[in-house]
């Protein structure tokens, strides 16, 4: 583990170096260099948990002038990989022999035999070919988790543990941006964070982009405007569904929590409501309108439990509903430490009226430019999958659908809905096919919840349990984004789902 943790150090001095221009971004290309140097040499299971734990630290690496974006953790997921055919090989017979375990499996090969027939009716092929690569690739980190637990259980706690370090990791740079605008103006945290930090870990041509188009902050008709906090991610909708992810390892820890100090206890529930506050400052409508149609859900559950009777997981309940009504509660508490930057510097009356209720409120303003916007997106992208509901435009072509140019597929061109994205760019037999997916998953999960299945770990059991929760509320997400396809939160979401399908099964 002591070598883990100098591998991880190393990657985050040299991220601290180059993002200083200290030394230049090559040093990514050496410190990958290093990773792979690594995984060759070391134990499987020592190796993946740096991978998972560096999640949050990847960056772009800076192959040519022109080609300056591609993430280095694709390299090293293919490293990752070979080692492990290599050196254990891949159980290909547990899909043979254990359908009924892996219906999850085969249909996520259906949903990528169908993106690849779309590429037949696809204007751009070369988008469609990188889009399935890109979804094949982070695949990989799925299979690479799911054999190594199938041959050794024991891992399970190392990889959780990993997952914990880069829930830490993105936590903890959000807060410092937190603490940054409070020492300096926006216009010169935007520029300190788009020139130094998004080029190091996405590249130049984002950094381009997000010089002059991002969602860093609210903006309010009569107030200066306000950090949405994004972490180390390009936007802030991915930080939101990350730290969404993240809510079963804190109500675990909560929920398992038998150590009678007090203050380990107020800890962590520090760090819990810590990252409810991430979630309400990254400024997410979507994230914010999703949690009260899952509030709602549990609260429907909580009095069929009452009604019935039913005790035996009556305290996740309550914990699932408390974490809600604090959700709610903090947002008051949000609204101050958001505009306490401004009240220091422009005095109370600049900012008497100012508070997150106004975005809130913007939620049913169906005239406001980013709502209004969004349904007309929705509106051609249901016209489009009237018209080609077979194969859709091709995988990866969707801005064909708003009459873009396909280089607006880099600058984030989507339907703003993950079920119609899909559905519009591969067909509706694919969104059907992932639907079934998605409800796998859940079913698998509510199983753990209400204690139909069962392993030999109450902590894993509980997680399990609770990743109900995330799961839910990241569905009802997907309503009004597409994040969940941003590499760093689909690898982290593959990985959860990976725990969940190899423990027990």
């Amino acid at each position: 583990m002591k070598k883990n943790i100098i591998i991880l150090l190393t990657e985050l001095i040299a991220i601290f170096l180059m993002v200083f221009n200290i030394l230049p971004r090559e040093l990514g290309l050496f410190v990958t260099g290093l990773l792979i140097f690594y995984f060759i040499f070391s134990p499987l299971e020592d190796s993946l948990w740096v991978f998972i734990a560096s999640i949050p630290l990847f960056v772009a690496l800076p192959i040519t002038e022109s080609f300056d974006t591609m993430a280095n953790w694709r390299i090293l997921l293919i490293v990752l990989f070979l080692v492990l055919f290599f050196k254990q090989g891949i159980s290909i017979k547990l899909l043979k022999n254990n359908f009924k375990y892996y219906q999850a499996e085969y249909l996520t090969g259906i949903f990528l035999l169908i993106a690849i027939a779309s590429l037949f009716v696809a204007d751009d092929l070369f988008i469609g070919v990188k889009k399935i690569i890109f979804l094949i690739n982070i695949f990989l980190l799925y299979i690479i988790i799911r054999n190594l637990i199938y041959k050794n259980k024991e891992i399970i706690p190392k990889i959780m543990n990993a997952m914990k370090v880069a829930i830490g990791l993105v936590l903890g740079v959000g807060f410092l941006q937190l603490i940054m605008v409070f020492f300096m103006n926006l216009h010169k945290f935007w520029y300190l964070w788009d020139r130094n930090v998004i080029n190091v870990f996405y590249g130049i041509d984002l950094s381009n982009l997000l010089s002059y188009s991002n969602t860093w902050f609210s903006y309010y008709s009569y107030q200066l405007p306000t950090l949405r906090m994004f972490s180390i991610f390009p936007d802030s909708h991915s930080f939101a569904f990350f730290c969404i992810l993240s809510i079963p390892f804190f109500l675990t820890a909560i929920f398992t929590h038998k150590d009678n100090l007090k203050i380990k206890k107020v800890f962590l529930y520090f760090i819990f409501i810590s990252c409810l506050l991430a979630i309400i400052f990254s400024g997410s409508r979507g994230a914010w309108v999703s949690a009260l149609g899952v509030f709602l859900i549990f609260l429907f559950i909580a009095l069929l439990c009452f009604l019935k009777k039913i005790i035996f997981w009556k305290k996740q309940i309550q914990l699932i509903l408390g974490c809600f009504i604090i959700f709610f509660i903090l947002f008051p508490i949000a609204s101050v430490i958001l505009f306490m930057p401004q009240y220091i510097e422009l005095g109370r009356d600049a900012i008497s009226n100012a508070s997150l209720f106004e975005r809130t409120r913007s939620i049913i303003d169906f005239t406001e430019m980013s709502i209004k916007g969004r349904l007309e997106i929705w509106q051609r992208t249901v016209d489009s999958i009237i018209i080609r509901p077979l194969l859709g435009v091709g995988i990866g072509n969707f801005p064909l659908i708003l009459n873009e140019d396909f280089s607006f597929s880099k600058k984030g061109s989507s339907a703003h809905n993950l079920y119609l994205d899909f559905a519009a760019e591969i067909g509706v037999f694919a969104l059907f096919v992932l639907l079934v997916v998605f409800w796998k998953i859940l079913k698998r999960a509510w199983y753990f919840f209400q204690g139909k299945i069962k392993g030999n770990s109450s902590y894993l059991n509980i997680w399990i349990g609770f990743f109900v929760i995330a799961f839910l509320w990241i569905l009802s997400y997907s309503l009004f984004d597409v994040v969940l396809l941003n590499d760093k939160v689909l690898l982290f979401f593959m990985a959860n789902i990976a725990i969940l399908y190899s423990y027990a099964s």
